[in-house]
């Protein structure tokens, strides 16, 4: 990688990371990164470029579908290593990588069902990537981040590909965890419906019209929250075969949220409680998380167990 401040070689795991590893190459193959900046420079933190040119407008031509996100893959975000950024949504990433410059260990960490997927390190010219962290910052309107971005745009000249890879069998790999994935999809949709059609024969499970089957342990008071108020609960996920994904139980600590900013199933099956109550919610994956799933930690198409205990309406 060419740029203003010096240059800097990568190394790619395309082992670990075959999905991540064969984006970025698509990227420079075509050209796509020639002309791009690192828009987003944090000294205590990390650089970030491949998505704005010098004039800080988002470059569209040439942006791919975004990938799946790879932070199970053993990689963790060190000091020099390239990890791919994106939204708060898992599997978001497209063009946008960034190189850590310290330790960012809270990185590994899932948030929102994910973590940040590393998928390579710096093995040469970790001085220029100091560089362009040391680099002056300003605030700018265009990119709305704060003083982040470089008073002289460092810019991404090229990106050459070197070394011996095989790239015939890198896209191989991807198309087949892709084609596991698909099939992973529908099965696990298979067996969210086989599981909700036998737990609804149980005499004590109750179903709303829209699918949502529960059991209402604790009643709780006459007070119920509606649709829109701010809730205080403790709540501990699982999925089917009993693996928790969450739990505000073992943080010691209650969450408290609108019931209009979560999923539906959460949404609809707290109103069935009183205040002071406890429930236990069976969540079809239409009503959880969907096609999209959470990250690593959901699957897509996962139906969801939850025990959720309403604490307060505020």
């Amino acid at each position: 990688m060419k740029t203003t401040l010096g240059d800097v070689v990568l190394e790619l795991d395309a082992e670990k990371a075959p999905v991540s590893t064969l984006n970025f190459l698509r990227y420079a193959q075509s050209k796509y990164y020639d002309g791009t900046v690192f828009h987003r420079v944090i000294p205590t933190f990390m650089i970030q470029g491949g998505g704005f040119d010098a004039k800080l407008d988002k470059k569209l031509k040439g942006l791919m579908a975004p990938i799946k996100n790879e932070w199970t893959n053993g990689l963790k975000n060190k000091r020099g290593t390239i990890a791919m950024a994106r939204t708060n949504a898992p599997d978001s990433a497209t063009s946008q990588f960034f190189i850590n410059v310290v330790d960012n260990g809270s990185l590994d960490q899932p948030r929102g069902g994910a973590a940040y997927a590393v998928f390579g390190k710096v093995v040469e010219g970790m001085e220029n990537v100091d560089k362009i962290r040391n680099t002056q910052t300003k605030t700018d309107a265009k990119y709305p981040g704060g003083k982040v971005v470089p008073a002289t745009p460092v810019v991404i000249e090229s990106v050459t590909l070197k070394g011996e890879y095989d790239l015939a069998a890198l896209e191989s790999t991807v198309a087949a965890l892709a084609k596991k994935e698909v099939k992973k999809v529908s099965s696990e949709k298979e067996k969210g419906e086989a599981f909700l059609a036998e737990n609804r024969k149980k005499e004590n499970v109750k179903e709303t019209a829209s699918g949502l089957q529960y059991i209402i342990e604790e009643a709780g008071s006459a007070e119920k929250p509606g649709p829109t108020d701010q809730v205080e609960v403790h709540y501990r996920g699982t999925l089917l075969n009993g693996t928790e994904f969450d739990s505000s139980y073992k943080r010691n600590e209650t969450i408290v949220f609108g019931l209009n900013q979560v999923i539906p199933g959460w949404t609809e099956g707290v109103q069935l409680l009183g205040k002071g109550g406890k429930i236990k919610l069976f969540i079809p994956s239409n009503l959880a998380y969907g096609e999209r799933g959470a990250g690593g930690l959901i699957p897509p198409n996962a139906a969801l167990i939850f025990d959720v205990e309403l604490i307060d309406i505020k």
